[in-house]
């Protein structure tokens, strides 16, 4: 009965399934993690011990992906297919996430600016948190959470529901997540939804966690450094814009695969 339930006629596990199961390992094991840091008497709130966190979470996340693909999916586990392509590209795609998050952050923050929500001068704030391992911290906490909700989840999610509702539900339910930590405006929500959009169809396009992790990971921390945020609204229109464009490249690029291919 269970068997019918989690899996559907052809074997494969049920979507929702998969997302429900995901979801509550990764918050397991991410609590544990900070309670095995807390019984070894690591302070939490520094940026060393952030790294150490976020190596200990990155091979949770991958252990347990490993788990799920070979247990859960009954298929072989490679790397390709989270996202993980280990090619002479790699450079090009970090870099190149690094670039877009900054030229995001940039255009919030100058939009911020242009209509007074945001201060200037903008000073960094490198007496709290030094660069090399600041954004080694931040970098390693976004890159397991690219891996376990792009990498894993919305290729299962498109595989099942296609480009556009795959994309949709594992953005807004990251998103979502996040209202257990952090109390979340109905603004912020739809800023966040707009960017893992965003973030998600630039995924399914480069099939490159490199590139989406370093874009996430500079978001999270440009604002660190700076000690500043833009708002809610100057962000969701950046974001909206950047969206867009990245919409009008996807079907410039298949077009023009159509015409190549005739």
């Amino acid at each position: 009965m269970f068997g019918q339930l989690l899996r559907n006629k052809t074997g494969n596990v049920r979507p929702y399934w998969t997302l429900f199961i995901l979801v509550f390992s990764v918050l397991a094991v991410i609590v544990l993690n900070r309670i095995i840091l807390r019984v070894t008497g690591l302070i939490i709130d520094t940026t060393d011990s952030q790294i150490v966190i976020g190596i200990m979470d990155l091979v949770a996340v991958i252990g347990l992906i490993y788990v799920f693909t070979t247990k859960l999916d009954r298929r072989d586990f490679r790397w390709a297919e989270i996202g993980l392509s280990w090619k002479p590209k790699i450079l090009v795609f970090f870099s190149v996430g690094i670039i877009l998050g900054g030229v995001l952050e940039i255009f919030s923050l100058g939009l911020g600016i242009t209509q007074g929500t945001v201060e200037e001068p903008m000073i960094p704030n490198i007496a709290s948190i030094t660069i090399l391992t600041g954004i080694t911290a931040v970098m390693l906490d976004s890159f397991w959470q690219e891996i376990a909700f792009r990498g894993y989840l919305q290729t299962r999610f498109v595989e099942n529901y296609g480009t556009i509702i795959g994309i949709s539900v594992v953005a807004v339910t990251f998103v979502l997540i996040h209202l257990l930590v952090n109390p979340l405006s109905a603004l912020e929500v739809l800023t966040g939804s707009i960017l893992f959009l965003l973030v998600g169809f630039l995924y399914y396009i480069t099939r490159s966690i490199f590139l989406v992790g370093s874009l996430h990971g500079t978001l999270n921390y440009i604002p660190i450094l700076l000690n500043t945020w833009s708002q809610p609204l100057d962000r969701a229109i950046v974001y909206g814009l950047a969206l867009g464009l990245v919409l009008l490249f996807s079907q410039l690029l298949g077009r023009n695969k159509e015409k190549i291919s005739s």
